[in-house]
């Protein structure tokens, strides 16, 4: 995908508007995660199309400027967070490919300190517990997803990265 283009199912404007993070220049410039409006570049990573287009929404209706890129399992994410600058992965648990903890742990194994916010329809303590220790920045149980608590959570992750 070409980097002026939209991304599969992004409106022309909105809150999933494409735009450079920083506010101008390139794709690859740092977040924009003052006080004011969010400007980011997250990677979706959920293989569940209606989850996607849900977390697409509540972004949309959130007060910021958040340019979404999908993938829809581990080995696309792989590709995509290897081959381009990310300000934040929003990550789902339960992947076709494998799950969200092995791919966290291969990330930070890696070197690639990008911040990733887990997404999950699983009410597992452990698996939160484990997620946490090995560099999630932040857990969401699906059923607690909102535009707010997604964008805060987005927001601190990258912050807390700097």
């Amino acid at each position: 995908m070409h980097p002026d283009e939209p991304a599969r199912g992004e409106a022309p404007s909105g809150g999933a508007e494409r735009r450079s993070a920083g506010g101008g220049g390139s794709d690859r410039s740092p977040a924009g995660v003052g006080e004011g409006v969010l400007r980011a570049r997250v990677l979706l990573v959920d293989d569940d199309q209606i989850d996607r287009m849900a977390v697409r929404r509540h972004l949309a209706n959130a007060s910021a400027e958040i340019a979404v890129e999908e993938a829809d399992g581990v080995l696309a994410a792989i590709d995509r967070v290897t081959g381009d600058a990310f300000d934040c992965v929003v990550l789902d648990y339960n992947l076709p490919d494998g799950d969200g903890l092995t791919f966290l742990r291969g990330l930070r194994s890696a070197g690639i300190e990008v911040p990733v916010v887990m997404l999950t329809g699983q009410d597992d303590e452990e698996i939160t517990r484990q997620l946490m220790l090995s560099g999630a920045s932040a857990y969401i149980p699906k059923s607690s997803l909102s535009p707010a608590l997604l964008l805060t959570s987005i927001r601190e992750a990258i912050r807390a990265r700097r």
